[in-house]
């Protein structure tokens, strides 16, 4: 039996994500503490108010314990976008990152290796901590639903006698949070670039064989990301 990666929708995992939610957004304003008497709110966001939004592109490579599951997981390259509203230290918004590898489904010598594309949008957010050679280096937090679909999302497998047996791969939904560092730079006054790298976290349901008896589990996976952006930025009092 090939082990398998087991659907469930991100239901279950509301209440947890809406608490690390409220944990990473705070966390994003946390790396400094305003003097005595200082309102908070002006320490952290002082300064005009902007909004960018850019593109990116960059490479992830998902968890080595996948290919458990007959996963690659080599690096493989990813794009997506990113629109941020900010003032001063602390910055938040949302983020769409798309990547894509392969499974084997191998059965009795036949299945396939369907293509696995990984949809994130996750809602971000950021808090400068230090200037490095003139740029702010910052935190960065990110909680959201990660979709995986596969193409073709049909595969046939021959049970050794009679028909073939047609398995559907479903689409996968669950909730990820992540966190990382992002170095960026203005340029022109107008253009934002900048580097960024990050691990997320998501669980999966998952089965596999162990002798004669089929194990069922809920398992935690991970993601690096290194990415790259070019942003327009807009800048207002």
């Amino acid at each position: 039996m090939t082990p398998a990666i087991r659907h469930q929708g991100p239901g279950k995992a509301l209440c947890r994500c809406a608490a690390m939610l409220a944990v990473l957004c705070a966390a994003t304003g946390s790396w400094a503490v305003p003097a005595a008497g200082a309102d908070p709110v002006s320490a952290f966001a002082h300064g005009p108010y902007w909004f960018s939004i850019g593109v990116l592109s960059g490479s992830a490579q998902p968890d080595a314990h996948l290919a458990d599951y007959q996963w690659d997981t080599r690096p493989h390259p990813a794009f997506g976008a990113q629109a941020l509203a900010g003032r001063g230290r602390l910055a938040a918004g949302l983020r769409l990152w798309s990547t894509q590898t392969t499974q084997t489904i191998d059965v009795g010598g036949t299945g396939g290796s369907p293509t696995v594309r990984s949809t994130t949008v996750e809602f971000v957010s950021r808090g400068r901590l230090i200037s490095v050679l003139g740029m702010p280096l910052s935190a960065t937090a990110s909680v959201g639903v990660l979709h995986l679909g596969y193409h073709p999302d049909q595969v046939s497998i021959d049970p050794g006698g009679g028909s073939p047996v047609v398995v559907d791969l479903a689409p996968i939904d669950e909730w990820t949070g992540g966190a990382g560092l992002a170095l960026t730079r203005t340029l022109a006054s107008k253009w934002n670039v900048g580097i960024g790298i990050d691990y997320g976290r998501y669980r999966l349901d998952t089965a596999h064989r162990d002798g004669a008896v089929i194990v069922n589990s809920r398992e935690s996976f991970g993601q690096w990301n290194a990415r790259f952006e070019v942003a327009r930025l807009i800048e207002r009092r």
